[in-house]
């Protein structure tokens, strides 16, 4: 195993010498920066609009769907992290975790960026029997990569066939729940009513 340590060269900057650990929190840092900043400029909320700010809103039809910081799509999230892991463990075995890690929020925030954009926001809005959405708000894609992180870590700390499970389980779970995943929302987008 490797640790959280990047394996980075040591930067100088005015005689001073930056840890690695400094550099890839100050990397982190920038990447979800830049997130929220597009996020603000491409006009989206820092909060719901509803007026209330909350952990968690379990109703996708509710005017706080995809404003709070959770809500069951975050689900979706951990495990695209436990699918980043996986795909970046077997693509690049010899990297340390600290820079796989750091690939997946970068990956995150970038489809948080791409996801709020007008074409796709009406591509998931305009699914058949889909519930209506509007995009998210700054919390909740912030929230969304905080969640692809622990599906990230989870993938990492259990066996293949635990992730499997999980991923299985998740599917399942909001499906039964709200009628959504990744399955149903896949056919829908593709012009399957479900």
């Amino acid at each position: 195993m490797t640790d959280l340590a990047p394996v980075l060269p040591r930067f100088r900057h005015r005689g001073l010498l930056l840890r690695r650990p400094v550099v890839l929190a100050g990397i982190a840092l920038l990447t979800l920066l830049a997130m929220l900043t597009w996020l603000r400029l491409m006009g989206r909320p820092w909060v719901c609009a509803c007026g209330t700010v909350a952990l968690w809103d379990g109703d996708p039809h509710s005017p706080g769907a995809s404003q709070q910081f959770a809500d069951w799509y975050s689900l979706l999230h951990v495990a695209l992290g436990m699918g980043l892991y996986a795909a970046l463990s077997r693509a690049r075995p010899r990297w340390p975790l600290s820079w796989t890690l750091l690939l997946a929020v970068g990956s995150s925030a970038i489809w948080e960026m791409v996801e709020n954009t007008s074409f796709v926001v009406a591509l998931f809005d305009g699914a058949a029997g889909a519930p209506s959405y509007s995009g998210d708000s700054v919390l909740n894609a912030f929230g969304d990569t905080v969640f692809v992180t622990l599906g990230f870590l989870f993938a990492r700390s259990v066996p293949l066939w635990g992730s499997l499970l999980a991923l299985a389980a998740i599917e399942a779970s909001i499906a039964l729940s709200i009628q959504d995943g990744f399955v149903l929302g896949t056919l829908r987008v593709l012009g399957i009513s479900v």
